[in-house]
């Protein structure tokens, strides 16, 4: 992981300190951080009390278990923005800090978290599945149709927003036009629907489309990206810029383009699969929280978890790098082998990227597998994020680099969604 940098930008220094007056009135949120955000948060003079830590296992890429510090603490929500931008700039990852409803749920997440987050350890009611590589004819016939140009062109309408603030009406609307455009994608499909989840502290809605199980319609599969955007005008204003074209309209993009494919091909999974664009990630991860403590206590089944957050910009050495902290191992060697069969030319690494550092850790903390492949290791990955520069020219105009991740998540989804039931014992 970097190393935790002293220095800000020039353009983000002017707008933090601008940041201080408002939050005066702000109201007190509970977040858990790990010890690296938490640096961040004092070096910014963010308020904050009752500190608490707790010791939580988590696994390094080399697959070595690790004792992680997690802290649990209280902060002005009004102030939590300013973390999650100098988060990306100190450590090279989206805030890395958890929204929490109180001091009680915060320790419940943690709790759970002691329990899930070394991969090893799912809900009991979890279906375990096989693993096994055994739909090749299916993949392979979906595989050539899933196109760059779809991909590149989703990208660019998402950055056309001014921004997808999760907290303005322009980021809802964004909601909204996204579950338009899938719901016209679904047209046709009879076991096909879109849905939007309501959030309760923010107007942005997260987006769900729902392509039922012909076999085990109780047993789900999900793909998410999340569609907030931010950068630091972007807080204050609806016409501030956070185009935010690699953060997260790639992930979008590319999920939109399986989905794309799995719909018009007329494939038909055995299991349920729900293709998700959360709401809210940049600010502590309220989408996808809401999102898998809902699951969770409605007993549903989710049988995996794969999150698609930055897939554009080719940094580094490597094609796709697994990020191995708070992921389920025997998932991420299931990806590592999906990547050799069906893309035998790309280059796959593991990294850590720390706590809580994108939608992945959501589910990870309800127990149910979770994987996170990205764009690059960690400190290789797109410079420009979060700021008004994050568009599509810094990756060359091109999605060659996405569409490998969309092919390695359609290959997650059709292994994954043509098989039912516990694996073999």
């Amino acid at each position: 992981m970097p190393r935790l940098r002293t220095a800000l930008p020039r353009w983000l220094a002017p707008t933090l300190l601008a940041c201080a007056s408002a939050s005066a009135t702000a109201a007190p949120v509970w977040v858990s951080m790990d010890e690296a955000a938490l640096r961040v948060l004092q070096s910014q003079r963010i308020d904050h009390d009752a500190v608490e830590r707790h010791a939580v296992t988590a696994r390094a890429a080399d697959q070595a278990v690790r004792q992680d510090t997690l802290v649990i603490l209280r902060a002005d929500d009004d102030q939590l923005h300013r973390l999650s931008l100098a988060a990306h700039e100190a450590l090279h990852r989206c805030g890395g800090f958890m929204v929490h409803e109180s001091r009680e749920d915060a320790r419940r997440t943690v709790a759970a978290l002691q329990q899930h987050a070394g991969g090893e350890r799912l809900r009991t009611l979890a279906t375990v599945p096989s693993y096994v590589i055994d739909d090749n004819a299916q993949v392979n016939a979906l595989l050539p149709q899933l196109q760059e140009t779809q991909i590149l062109s989703t990208i660019t309408k998402l950055q056309s927003y001014s921004n997808r603030y999760y907290r303005n009406a322009v980021g809802a609307k964004a909601s909204n036009d996204l579950a338009a455009g899938w719901a016209a994608l679904a047209a046709g499909r009879s076991d096909a629907s879109v849905s939007q989840f309501t959030h309760r502290n923010f107007p942005q809605k997260s987006v769900i489309l729902t392509l039922r199980g012909s076999v085990a319609p109780d047993e789900i599969v999900v793909i998410g990206g999340h569609l907030d955007s931010i950068s630091p005008n972007a807080v204050f204003s609806p016409t501030g810029k956070a185009p935010g074209a690699d953060d997260d309209a790639s992930g979008i993009a590319t999920l939109q383009e399986v989905m794309r494919v799995v719909l018009q091909s007329g494939y038909q999974p055995a299991r349920t699969l729900q293709f998700i664009g959360y709401a809210g990630e940049e600010a502590g991860l309220l989408d996808s929280k809401e999102i898998a403590q809902s699951y969770a206590a409605q007993g549903r089944n989710v049988v995996g978890a794969l999150q698609l957050d930055m897939t554009a910009y080719p940094g580094g050495s490597s094609d796709i790098t697994l990020i191995s902290d708070y992921t389920n191992t025997a998932q991420d060697n299931f990806l590592a082998a999906l990547a050799s069969a069906y893309l035998p030319t790309v280059r796959v690494v593991r990294d850590v990227c720390g706590y809580a550092c994108s939608d992945h850790a959501s589910w990870t903390a309800q127990g149910f597998a979770a994987s996170f492949p990205f764009e690059a290791p960690l400190g290789a990955d797109n410079p420009h994020i979060h700021t008004p520069k994050d568009k599509p020219v810094k990756f060359g105009n091109s999605a060659a680099h996405a569409i490998q991740f969309a092919r390695l998540a359609l290959a997650y989804a059709v292994e994954l969604g043509s098989d039912s039931g516990p694996a073999a014992r």
